[in-house]
């Protein structure tokens, strides 16, 4: 048929009518939802309840999966990357052995709920040693936090001690000068400028001077066990003649001409040398005696040389000494002292400190220097302690800074 035949446009138009016609009679999706939401729901009957028993296995507690920490092992492994934390920080401050140094500390810390911070603790510590902890001093102090017989017994620990005659001669000669130093100091004001302000100010420094006579002395007392009575006979006849020094310069700042301060000076001042020199002197041979003791049980139990020892088995020797010759080598021992020694100097520095931002560096003035200079200096007896003074700003800042650590971890576990 051809194309321009009538028939043939009379097909093509029938075709595309049917066509049209059959695609507008399929359903559309939304034509067969709307209609099936108009048609009832199909009934099922409902199943029967059956009831199953446990089986009396699957009521025994599942264990918990090895790789789900307990809360006591998820605090150990907080406190282990606190310990390692810490430890990596000392070891760049030149500390010998500087984790079991933290674990020690951290330990008598986490024992005693009053305990001053781990940091704290921590500063104390690497200022006085950093973590030679068989040291022993010429001050006579030992161990990690650098005890002395005397400080030792005053937190009523009942170990063994080392004590010597030398030990106690120094003590003495240590406590009992101080006066006489004082009073060389105030003589001295005038003797330089003798003028009525400087009268005036040796008046206050002797006001002083008089309330700081005795600072210290109770603390011999402590030494009791190992000393006899003619060495606290000594020491009363000692307070004695400085209680008449000092009156003695009260009337030569009132009416002594500048001459006679000298002299009196001059007295005094010998008298304070001739003690310090047998402080020195006893004092030396006493920690001279102790390294020597020291070494030789070392190297009598270890079978080594002292100086491996000390190097390569440390906290163990530490241990060995403590029990055999000195708790004071007891780094345990020391960790517990050093909590409750730092406890007693944080009160102290409360009642001197200006301001409770104060009391930190204070807690450390004490801790080195003793109540006994501490107060001189505030009161103005001694012009300054350089040692002390330092000490007061180097534990604030590592304790600052290893604070820095642990914050620093602690947020890396969030």
């Amino acid at each position: 048929m051809r194309k321009n035949s009538a028939w043939w446009w009379v097909s093509i138009g029938l075709a595309l009518g049917t066509f049209a016609f059959g695609v507008s009679r399929i359903p559309s999706q939304q034509y067969e939802i709307a209609r099936a939401a108009t048609l009832p729901a199909p009934h099922l009957p409902a199943r029967p309840i059956v009831f199953t028993p446990e089986d009396p296995e699957s009521l025994i507690a599942a264990e918990p999966s090895a790789e789900v920490p307990t809360l006591v092992e998820a605090s150990d492994e907080q406190i282990e990357i606190r310990v390692k934390a810490l430890a990596h920080e000392l070891t760049h401050m030149w500390t010998r052995n500087p984790e079991e140094l933290v674990v020690v500390i951290d330990d008598a810390a986490r024992s005693m709920p009053s305990a001053p911070s781990v940091t704290l603790l921590l500063a104390i510590a690497h200022a006085e040693t950093n973590g030679k902890i068989l040291d022993v001093s010429e001050a006579g102090a030992v161990g990690l936090a650098q005890a002395t017989p005397v400080a030792y017994r005053q937190e009523k620990f009942d170990g063994k001690l080392f004590v010597t005659k030398d030990y106690l001669v120094g003590s003495r000669a240590y406590i009992m000068k101080k006066p006489l130093g004082d009073a060389d100091t105030i003589a001295t004001l005038i003797v330089d400028h003798d003028s009525p302000a400087t009268r005036a100010k040796a008046r206050r420094l002797l006001a002083a001077a008089k309330s700081l006579r005795r600072e210290g002395i109770d603390e011999l007392d402590l030494l009791d066990p190992y000393a006899s009575k003619g060495y606290f006979d000594e020491i009363k006849r000692e307070d004695a003649h400085n209680k008449s020094v000092l009156k003695k310069l009260d009337k030569l700042i009132d009416n002594g001409s500048r001459a006679e301060l000298r002299t009196f000076r001059n007295d005094v001042r010998k008298e304070y040398r001739a003690l310090k020199a047998t402080q020195l002197a006893t004092w030396a041979r006493y920690q001279k005696d102790l390294i020597a003791k020291r070494d030789r049980v070392l190297e009598k139990h270890f079978q080594m040389k002292a100086a491996k020892v000390k190097k390569e088995m440390a906290y163990e020797a530490s241990e060995y000494l403590g029990e055999h010759l000195d708790d004071r080598f007891s780094a345990k021992s020391m960790a517990k002292f050093l909590v409750r020694h730092l406890d007693r100097k944080t009160a102290e520095a409360r009642k001197l400190a200006e301001s409770e931002d104060d009391v930190e560096a204070m807690t450390a003035a004490l801790y080195n220097g003793g109540s006994h200079n501490v107060k001189r200096m505030l009161a103005g007896l001694i012009r300054s302690l350089p040692e002390t003074e330092k000490y007061m700003r180097k534990v604030p800042a590592t304790r600052r800074r290893l604070d820095g650590v642990i914050a620093g971890e602690m947020r890396t576990l969030r």
